[in-house]
């Protein structure tokens, strides 16, 4: 197909394959799947929305997401398989290298051969991250400083959360 659109079987949908490769797909489990993905889509917009403190312009994100899924799952319906445009949600345009993903940002170096979604972590830790936690601590220091607390029982408090992170680093 030379269009903009990939034909992507349903196979490279993650749970659907699983049900197909033990013989245990079914009409009723496709229809719980998409309901369950329709739902998910939802809290997701919401949460994004409240996070960004959108308001009700949070039924924007919701609509932006609603009416290309309907679409495929309409699709779908008709022509028994999902065809999907390049940059979709459910197919491996993240895995695919980061130059070819987003090619007017080739110029940064080391991350063109990356899979897009390891480049988006490399980019994303020193541009977003580490400027958030280098605030979160100059402030806490301030406030600690000006309280003429402890600095070291204030980054104490973070143990639950570095021994979470851990436990999920060493799970995963």
């Amino acid at each position: 197909m030379g269009s903009s659109c990939t034909r992507v079987a349903s196979i490279f949908v993650s749970d659907g394959k699983q049900a197909r490769r033990t013989n245990s797909s079914s009409p009723l489990g496709e229809l719980f799947d998409h309901g369950c993905d329709a739902l998910a889509s939802t809290f997701e917009t919401m949460d994004f929305g409240s996070t960004a403190m959108c308001g009700g312009d949070s039924f924007w994100f919701w609509v932006i997401l609603s009416i290309p899924f309907y679409g495929a799952t309409w699709e779908h319906y008709f022509t028994n398989a999902l065809i999907l445009p390049i940059v979709n949600g459910p197919t491996e345009w993240w895995a695919q290298p980061f130059q070819q993903s987003i090619p007017f940002l080739s110029w940064i170096p080391y991350v063109n051969e990356l899979p897009t979604y390891k480049a988006a972590v490399y980019l994303l830790t020193p541009i977003a991250i580490l400027p958030t936690v280098a605030c979160n601590i100059s402030n806490v220091h301030k406030i600690v400083k000006a309280r003429k607390g402890n600095m070291l029982l204030a980054l104490a408090m973070l143990y639950p959360f570095v021994v979470l992170m851990g436990g999920v680093l060493i799970w995963r």
